[in-house]
């Protein structure tokens, strides 16, 4: 059995599959939503400046977050839930622009191809997202790498 802090993302990426869209950071919010929902294989939404040098992500549960703002829903009842993502909340309400909606942290979640499985695992449980940025050294998007792809890694090395 190989172990995942031996296996890079080199070895489990793929860049021609699906990959996930790179927003400049002056692209309308709402167009971002928009080519997000009309184009459900997309596998996240990473910000970028024009050389894709990443900026931050924008995650599945902005998205989720600004939808419920939409339609007005208060689905959460826990108040230490809400006193958390308040902050959170009002970014979206005013967001415009991709990069007022990318996550000031998230350029972290970023994995190297020679970074482990497992550290690029962490990273997905540490920045809650199933889709991660692979970057080279000067920080360009040169791919991704999804959570399906680690999964098919950790069953594979199962089987040897």
């Amino acid at each position: 059995m190989k172990n995942l802090k031996k296996i890079t993302v080199a070895e489990a990426y793929n860049l021609d599959k699906t990959p996930s869209w790179i927003a400049a950071p002056d692209d309308e919010f709402t167009d971002v939503v928009r080519r997000f929902a009309e184009e459900p294989d997309l596998r996240g939404i990473f910000v970028a400046e024009e050389d894709c040098h990443l900026i931050g992500v924008i995650t599945r549960r902005d998205l989720l977050d600004w939808a419920r703002i939409q339609i007005g829903a208060s689905f959460y009842t826990s108040e230490e839930y809400w006193l958390k993502e308040d902050v959170r909340l009002f970014e979206l309400m005013r967001a415009s622009k991709a990069q007022e909606v990318a996550r000031p942290d998230s350029a972290s979640s970023a994995v190297h191809v020679n970074d482990s499985l497992s550290e690029a695992l962490r990273k997905m449980l540490v920045h809650d997202l199933s889709c991660l940025p692979v970057v080279d050294e000067d920080n360009i998007i040169i791919g991704d790498l999804k959570l399906s792809e680690i999964l098919l890694q950790a069953l594979n090395s199962t089987e040897d």
